[in-house]
């Protein structure tokens, strides 16, 4: 019994990281585009770490991706 919760649990933090990378991936990629757009430039900045994925809304993209890379690029231009 005890077997099958902790592998029951490997699998959800192993899908939950899996969805995560493709956020934060999503969150570099939008923070360089959105950056370079808001200062003109053609360097690529330090980017700061991700944000833990926040939950999403009625008008959020179902990719985490995307989802990712809007936020970011809104922090890259404000940067």
């Amino acid at each position: 019994m005890i077997k099958k919760i902790f592998i029951t649990l490997f699998f959800i933090s192993f899908l939950s990281a899996a969805n995560a990378s493709e956020f934060c991936n999503g969150f570099k990629n939008g923070f360089i585009t959105g950056y370079k757009s808001a200062k003109n430039t053609g360097m690529n900045p330090m980017v700061p770490f991700c944000p833990m994925k926040p939950m999403k809304g009625f008008g959020d993209p179902q990719s985490d991706y995307e989802h990712g890379y809007i936020i970011g690029f809104k922090k890259g231009q404000r940067s």
